[in-house]
C-alpha cells in the first residue's frame, strides 16, 4: 500500500510541471504579441493626416493662385489713402510704377513693432513692404519697412539739383525724383523752402519722400515809410534791413513781428498760414502820420504879401499847413507889419487880419476861428441860423446879461454897427451865446456886424461855460465864427 502512494505522488508531480510551462509560455507570448501591435500601431498614426503627394499638392496649389495668391511683394512709398473707397494709393520702388490697391479689415496692417494698427496711422511718404494680389488689386499685407530710415523735423535740408544730390545736415543723399508731399497735393523739390520743416525717407543713400509737416506763407509790408533802412524781424528769423516792396518768406505759424528805425519801434502780432500771403501794415506803430490843416486867410488891404515860417505864401486859396505853431508875417508899404505866430489844430482854420495905415497908428488886428467841423464860408448856407435881432424883438423873457463874467476892459465900450453885414455864429451848436455880457440868442445864430474887440461867451446846460475874445474887422464883410465844442461837466 505505501508503494503505490508514493507511486500517485510521482505522477502528481509530473502532470503539474507542463502545464505551468505552458501557461507561461503563453503569457511570454501574449505580451510579445501585444508591444508587436503596439509599435505597428504606432507606425500607422502619421498616415492618417499625411498631405497628399506631390502631385495631389501642386494641382491644389494650382488652382489657389487663380484665387487668392500673393503672386506680388516688394517696397513701396505711400501717397495717399481713401478711407471711404479703401483704396490705398501706392509707388511701387521695385517695379518703378504706381499702383492702387483695395484694402479690407482682413489686410494685415503693422508698424515696425509687428504691432496691429490702423490705416489712419499710414501716412503719406511711409516707406513699407507690400504683398497683394495683383489680378484682384488686392493688398493683403503692409508693414513698416525696416529697410527704411526717417528724419523728423528736418529744416535745414539743402538741395543740389546739378548734383541730384540732397544735403541734410553733415550728410549728402541721392535722389531721383522724390515723391514730395505738402498737404493733399504734391510740389516739386523747388517749391520747398528753407523755413519748411520736413519729414524725410529714404532707403540706404537714396531719398524717396520728403513731407512738409510746417510750410511756409509770405508776409508783404504797407505802410512802411517811417522805417525804411530800418530793421525787420519776423519770429526768429534773423534781423534784416527793411527795404521798398518788401515780401519775407516765413514758416507757418503765430509770430511777433518787430520793427525799429532809430527812435521808433513797435511789434505786433500775426499769423503766418501755408501758401498764402499775409498782408501788414505797419504805419501804427511808426509816429503819428503827420496831420495838415487848410487854412484860410483874409488880409486887408488887398495886395498884402503873407509869409509864414519866414516864406512868402500865396494865400488866394486855403494854404495847407502841417499842425502846429507857424509864425506869419503881413507887410504892405504903407501899412503897419503884423508879426505873430499861429496855432494849427484843426482840419479847417480861417484867420483874418487887418493892417491900419501907418499915419493911424493903430496896431494890426488878428481874427482866428476853428472850423472843427470842417465848415467853411462856401458851406454856410447849408446851416439854418437863428435870427438874433428878430428874437430879442419878440422875446421879453431872455436871460440877464453877465457882465460880472466878463472883464469890461477886454471889448470897446462903442461899438461900430455895420448894418449891411452880419456875424454869423457857427460853432460850438446849441449853447446860449452873450456878446459883450448880452444875451444874442441860442446858436447857430446871426446878428448885424459890430466892428472891433469884443468878448462872446457860450453857455450850455451840463458844459463848461467858454468865452473868447474876439475883433471884428471893418471890411465890408460878413464874419463867420466857428469855435471849439464845450467841454461836458466832470
Amino acid at each position: 500500500m505505501a508503494v503505490n502512494t508514493n507511486e500517485q505522488k510521482n505522477k502528481s508531480r509530473i502532470h503539474t510541471r507542463p502545464i505551468l510551462s505552458l501557461l507561461i509560455g503563453l503569457t511570454f507570448f501574449t505580451a510579445i504579441l501585444i508591444f508587436a501591435l503596439f509599435e505597428a500601431g504606432k507606425g500607422r498614426r502619421p498616415n492618417a493626416g499625411r498631405i497628399p503627394s506631390n502631385k495631389s499638392n501642386q494641382e491644389s496649389n494650382s488652382n489657389f493662385e487663380g484665387n487668392n495668391t500673393l503672386d506680388k511683394s516688394g517696397v513701396a512709398v505711400v501717397l495717399d489713402t481713401d478711407k471711404s473707397a479703401g483704396t490705398i494709393h501706392l509707388f511701387d520702388i521695385n517695379a518703378n510704377e504706381e499702383i492702387r490697391l483695395n484694402y479690407t479689415g482682413g489686410t494685415s496692417l503693422l508698424d515696425k513693432y509687428d504691432q496691429v494698427i490702423s490705416i489712419d496711422r499710414i501716412e503719406k511718404g511711409l516707406i513699407a513692404d507690400i504683398s497683394y494680389q495683383s489680378e484682384k488689386n488686392k493688398l493683403t499685407s503692409l508693414k513698416f519697412s525696416k529697410k527704411a530710415w526717417e528724419y523728423i523735423g528736418v529744416n535745414n535740408m539743402m538741395v543740389y539739383p546739378d548734383e541730384k544730390t540732397i544735403k541734410i545736415a553733415n550728410s549728402n543723399y541721392t535722389y531721383n525724383e522724390p515723391f514730395v508731399l505738402d498737404g493733399d497735393g504734391l510740389i516739386s523739390l523747388e517749391d520747398l523752402a528753407i523755413q519748411d520743416e520736413l519729414t524725410v525717407r529714404g532707403i540706404d543713400e537714396t531719398i524717396w519722400s520728403v513731407s512738409v509737416t510746417k510750410g511756409h506763407g509770405t508776409v508783404r509790408l504797407k505802410d512802411y515809410k517811417a522805417f525804411l533802412g530800418g530793421s525787420i524781424t519776423v519770429g526768429y528769423e534773423a534781423v534784416t534791413q527793411l527795404t521798398e516792396n518788401m515780401v519775407i518768406t516765413t514758416r507757418e505759424g503765430n509770430y511777433n513781428l518787430t520793427v525799429e528805425n532809430g527812435e521808433y519801434s513797435g511789434t505786433k502780432n500775426i499769423t503766418v498760414n501755408r501758401n498764402e500771403e499775409t498782408v501788414v501794415s505797419i504805419g501804427d506803430l511808426g509816429p503819428e502820420p503827420v496831420k495838415y490843416s487848410k487854412t484860410t486867410f483874409e488880409i486887408t488891404p488887398l495886395g498884402a504879401d503873407l509869409f509864414i515860417d519866414e516864406e512868402l505864401t500865396t494865400y488866394a486859396n486855403p494854404v495847407e499847413l502841417e499842425y502846429g505853431e507857424h509864425s506869419i508875417e503881413v507887410s504892405l508899404g504903407g501899412y503897419s507889419t503884423y508879426r505873430g505866430n499861429i496855432e494849427v489844430d484843426y482840419a479847417t482854420k480861417k484867420i483874418q487880419i487887418v493892417l491900419p495905415e501907418l499915419q493911424s497908428r493903430d496896431d494890426a488886428s488878428i481874427i482866428q476861428w476853428d472850423d472843427p467841423a470842417g465848415i467853411g464860408e462856401e458851406e454856410s448856407d447849408s446851416i439854418v441860423y437863428n435870427d438874433w435881432e428878430i428874437e430879442q424883438q419878440n422875446n421879453q423873457d431872455n436871460p440877464e446879461d453877465i457882465d460880472s463874467l466878463i472883464d469890461n476892459e477886454d471889448y470897446d465900450d462903442d461899438p461900430i454897427v455895420d448894418n449891411d453885414s452880419l456875424i454869423y455864429i457857427q460853432n460850438p451848436s446849441g449853447a446860449s451865446v452873450y456878446l459883450n455880457g448880452e444875451f444874442k440868442g441860442e446858436s447857430p445864430g446871426s446878428f448885424k456886424k459890430v466892428i472891433g474887440s469884443h468878448v462872446v461867451t457860450f453857455i450850455k446846460k451840463g458844459y463848461k461855460t467858454k468865452s473868447y475874445t474876439i475883433d471884428i474887422a471893418d471890411d465890408g464883410l460878413d464874419t463867420y465864427i466857428s469855435l471849439p465844442d464845450l467841454e461836458p461837466m466832470r
